[in-house]
């Protein structure tokens, strides 16, 4: 008899193939890089990867990866490439871009969650619509 090996667990660096909810560092880590090189077509750069991955998971455990996909998605549409600048890493989104992106993405989620409280209060049950006729 043959032995069955375990199924292949997930590659953390696959984020096109799962859901946004279970992206971990190592998932941001590669959608920046494919991210970056595809808005400006050259290799993604920081000066430490550490130091990245220390504040990726600082923001992922403080807002969830929704938003931090969200603010990372609200940086890289906002940031206008230079000659002396032409990419983008994350180091510099914690500690510049930060506080101009991050409460207004942190509004759009706080936003959208009210609304769906809303709709969903504004449901009535079949039941007590049958009580009120």
């Amino acid at each position: 008899m043959t032995e069955r090996k375990p199924p292949a667990k997930a590659n953390p660096r696959d984020w096109r193939n799962r859901k946004t909810t279970e992206w971990t560092v190592a998932t941001f880590q590669a959608y920046l890089k494919d991210e970056h090189e595809r808005r400006y077509g050259i290799a993604y750069t920081t000066r430490n990867y550490g130091i990245e991955g220390r504040w990726l998971k600082t923001m992922l455990a403080e807002h969830g990866a929704e938003v931090l996909r969200a603010f990372i998605d609200a940086c890289f549409a906002e940031y206008r490439p230079t000659a002396q600048y032409p990419g983008l890493n994350f180091a510099f989104m914690f500690t510049y871009q930060r506080a101009r992106i991050l409460p207004r993405v942190l509004a759009e989620f706080k936003r959208a969650k009210e609304a769906k409280e809303r709709r969903q209060e504004m449901q009535i049950d079949e039941d007590e619509l049958f009580d009120w006729l």
